[in-house]
């Protein structure tokens, strides 16, 4: 898809979501940097693009089906005779979602619109949106080297969660975000499974990170124990490129971030883990259908960052969903009190590391960052381990009760 299709409008943005990036010049455990983010990401209309899902009952395909490319024939079938009902030309098609979603993206105008809103077939309609999460902090400001002859450190995030641990179980872990790095010397990258929802076909592109976010993340579920750089939770894992927010500034649409998670859906398998370190979104029910379809359905399990901007994480999607295989996080610093940007509340199921957090980043380097974005993938390191435990509650909570702080289960 091409991005001029898929962003057909200025976006209007700042960081509220993740992103709250500082670099940190202390030791791990040092004082609380002040991060440098604001208040929200703003989202905007993308004009005339939709979400559609279909009535699941009322249409031949399931979701539940374990014949990905008949599922995926079959919920073409549908869209394309539904387009053509509505004279609808097969061209304006950006996604047919046929694993967490039976439904599709689609260009029409707007009388087209309220046709297919009144369609028996049709469940809901939902406007698509765009928006961009803001360009990573310079170059300058990455404190480490691409000199992979460094003594390796265990930063204190993965020693707080009982780590590390080294992995050698069959999942993976899919890291839906920004990219990863697939040549940096400390991970263990699989593009077997990966999905670019923007380059799939520009292969200097395809499943790249060219901002660094999604490779920090990626950093601390699974570095590599191997005695230079960093070390992750669960040391060794296959972590999964599924790209959704693509070039410098990190942008996206929420067609594209559904075409993610049903890709998660086809090739993940039960006890997987997705790490969606985004979770403070406009409220958008196509996003979280699709993600927790695709935790409860597929028994693939949701880790989802709460989000930044210390408010209640029920405000925001996906962070409020609440399902078997969902586990949304908040944050804490390296004294266990609640990081004070962080979301908090029901459905939070844990707290973890988020703030003065050390770990990969492009460039074969390394860097601190900070946020609900940092604290969630160690909980996802833990849970592709197995199951969660706790250690403790998060300080200072602003609500009662208190999250647990994650831990690598005890048998008792």
């Amino acid at each position: 898809m091409k991005s001029s299709q898929a962003f057909g409008l200025v976006c209007i943005f700042s960081f509220y979501l993740f992103f709250s990036c500082s670099p940190d010049e202390t030791s791990d455990i040092g004082p609380i940097q002040k991060l440098e983010f604001s208040s929200f990401v703003q989202t905007v209309p993308v004009e005339d693009q939709y979400i559609v899902v279909f009535n699941e009952e009322k249409i031949s395909g399931r979701i539940n089906s374990t014949d990905n490319f008949s599922q995926e024939m079959s919920m073409r079938m549908e869209t394309i005779n539904l387009l053509s009902k509505y004279r609808i030309s097969e061209d304006s098609l950006k996604w047919v979602y046929s694993s967490v979603l039976n439904g599709f993206c689609v260009k029409m105008d707007k009388n087209k619109l309220e046709q297919v809103k009144n369609d028996p077939l049709v469940k809901y309609v939902e406007q698509d949106r765009s928006g961009m999460l803001g360009e990573s902090p310079k170059a300058t400001e990455i404190k480490g080297t691409s000199d992979p002859v460094n003594t390796q450190i265990i930063p204190w995030g993965i020693k707080r969660v009982g780590g590390p641990f080294s992995y050698e179980g069959k999942n993976s872990v899919f890291v839906v975000d920004t990219g990863i790095q697939l040549n940096h010397p400390d991970l263990n990258v699989c593009i077997e499974k990966a999905f670019d929802a923007y380059h799939p076909v520009n292969k200097d592109l395809c499943f790249i990170d060219e901002h660094g976010h999604g490779t920090h993340v990626a950093g601390t579920i699974g570095a590599l124990d191997n005695f230079f750089g960093v070390v992750g939770v669960a040391a060794g894992v296959q972590v999964v490129p599924v790209k959704i927010f693509f070039g410098p500034s990190a942008l996206f649409t929420y067609s594209g971030m559904i075409a993610g998670i049903d890709h998660v859906g086809k090739v993940g398998i039960p006890g997987d883990v997705a790490n969606l370190s985004f979770g403070g979104f406009d409220k958008s029910r196509a996003l979280d259908d699709a993600v927790l379809n695709a935790s409860n359905k597929k028994k693939i399990w949701m880790v989802i960052a709460s989000g930044n901007s210390s408010l209640p994480g029920i405000s925001f999607s996906p962070a409020r969903i609440n399902g078997d295989y969902t586990i949304t996080v908040s944050a804490i610093d390296a004294l266990d009190k609640y990081a004070w940007f962080s979301h908090f509340g029901f459905p939070i199921k844990f707290a973890a590391p988020g703030v003065n957090v050390y770990s990969t980043t492009i460039g074969g380097k390394y860097r601190y960052l900070s946020g609900t974005s940092m604290a969630a993938p160690h909980v996802s390191g833990l849970r592709v381990l197995g199951e969660i435990g706790s250690d403790g509650l998060a300080l200072n909570y602003p609500i009662s009760p208190a999250d647990p702080i994650a831990h690598r289960f005890k048998e008792k």
